[in-house]
């Protein structure tokens, strides 16, 4: 059998570490122009750590972005929840969303 995506976090982090990290190395990145590993190092976390607080950021916070409501808080990427690429979030590509054209359901 074949595994699909990566690791599953066995130890979860509490929602508001998550927040406070992905914040902090958001700040870095694009506030300071530091790289994910230089981030990571600033303040304690492994160069994949911080790049995945990072988008995990960019992915909660997506719906308000857009002017959408908020949804669910979505699944961190690079793990089996989410193997690859942007999670799907339903107040964005649902039915209602602005990327609904975008999801497979809805293609011609």
């Amino acid at each position: 059998m074949t595994k699909k995506g990566g690791p599953y976090p066995h130890l979860r982090v509490d929602f508001t570490i998550k927040a406070t990290q992905g914040a902090a190395v958001m700040e870095l990145v694009l506030g300071q122009g530091f790289t994910f590993r230089q981030a990571g190092a600033r303040l304690g976390l492994t160069t994949t750590t911080a790049w995945r607080r990072y988008w995990w950021l960019m992915d909660w916070t997506l719906p308000h972005r857009l002017g959408t409501r908020d949804g669910p808080i979505p699944p961190q990427r690079g793990t089996r929840a989410c193997p690859r690429g942007r999670p799907y979030l339903p107040t964005v590509d649902g039915p209602d969303g602005p990327f609904r054209h975008l999801t497979k359901g809805n293609q011609r």
